[in-house]
């Protein structure tokens, strides 16, 4: 099962970005986790240089960011003792740095968070849905992102969806999304686009007395279990109701164990990054994506149909990156 102990929250202070701290808040409640808040103040290498050129007698690196960096911490200590409970409270941190987003993805990486949370949108304007730190750290982060806005009440969260192509490597957020499951106690609905124009599951057997879409559905639900068997993960696993499309997720604890209901949506489209906004805005109330898949290594970091929907879908969006042991047995 996903294990969820170390969350980083990035802010810029702005009422966007504050939308993350309740979240982190109920999941660090949930399992468990250390809440750790971090600010970048972004250098001004350019302000600073002018100034020398001018004969300014005004250090930026002396004079400036000490201050800012004082000031910010007691930001930070204002948030975390407003919005986080002492137990599950962390770390204080503030760095200074010229691009935001890569300290972020850095310090995530190097000190082995299990998740990012931020707002969608912090104080960077954009057209997209997602603002451009947000939208940057997705691209790049190997720690699962979980970006929210000011819109997000987790006490309505129904409905789960999970995007596979069928691949391994979508497959591997079903840990993470069954977790969500099980915090938000919702349903959780695996969706899966039949690209009409696209090259398809071709390594899925199709039975013909069945069809297609059944094909697909049994073949997902057959892999997800390959799955979790491969990588030991022997307290959770999916079991067949006899339902075509409506299964159940059983997850044991000792000798307790507990349901969730597992549904599997196949759709036909042109195109699956337009089928999954469609899907998601009239049923997710949480989209959650692997940020690879068949056709994920066209951009190498974030594969091309999670990186369309991550930038427009209004719903919450948690993307999960694949461990590279995944890479290789994908590949």
């Amino acid at each position: 099962m996903f294990e969820l102990k170390k969350i980083l929250v990035p802010t810029d202070f702005s009422k966007g970005s504050e939308s993350a701290y309740p979240v982190a808040q109920n999941l660090a409640s949930t399992f468990g986790a250390k809440v750790d808040f971090m600010h970048v103040i972004p250098t001004l290498k350019y302000f600073n240089e002018s100034l020398k050129r001018l004969g300014v007698p005004l250090d930026m690196n002396e004079d400036v960011y000490p201050k800012i960096i004082d000031e910010s911490d007691l930001k930070l200590e204002k948030a975390m003792n407003q919005y986080l409970k002492d137990i599950n409270k962390g770390e204080r941190i503030v760095k200074v740095e010229r691009r935001p987003s890569e300290a972020i993805v850095k310090y995530a990486t190097e000190n082995g968070y299990d998740m990012i949370v931020m707002g969608a949108r912090g104080k960077d304007e954009s057209k997209l849905i997602r603002g451009g730190v947000t939208e940057r750290v997705i691209r790049k982060s190997r720690v699962p992102v979980f970006s929210v806005d000011n819109r997000f009440d987790e006490n309505r969260v129904k409905n789960i969806v999970m995007t596979t192509d069928a691949s391994e490597l979508s497959l591997s957020a079903f840990p993470l999304a069954s977790a969500m499951a099980d915090t938000f106690n919702a349903n959780l609905t695996l969706f899966h686009v039949i690209e009409l124009y696209g090259s398809g599951v071709d390594d899925i057997p199709r039975n013909p007395a069945k069809g297609e879409s059944v094909s697909i559905y049994e073949g997902i639900i057959d892999r997800i279990n390959g799955y979790l068997e491969k990588r030991k993960l022997e307290n959770i696993f999916v079991q067949r109701t006899g339902v075509t499309y409506e299964d159940e997720i059983i997850i044991t604890e000792g000798e307790d164990s507990r349901t969730i209901p597992l549904f599997t949506k196949i759709e036909k489209g042109v195109s699956a990054h337009y089928e999954i906004e469609n899907y998601a805005s009239e049923n997710a109330d949480l989209l959650i994506m692997a940020t690879h898949g068949h056709s994920g290594f066209a951009h190498l970091i974030l594969g091309s149909t999670a990186e369309k929907v991550a930038q427009y879908v209004k719903q919450p969006v948690i993307t999960i990156r694949p461990n590279e042991s995944d890479f290789k047995t994908e590949a």
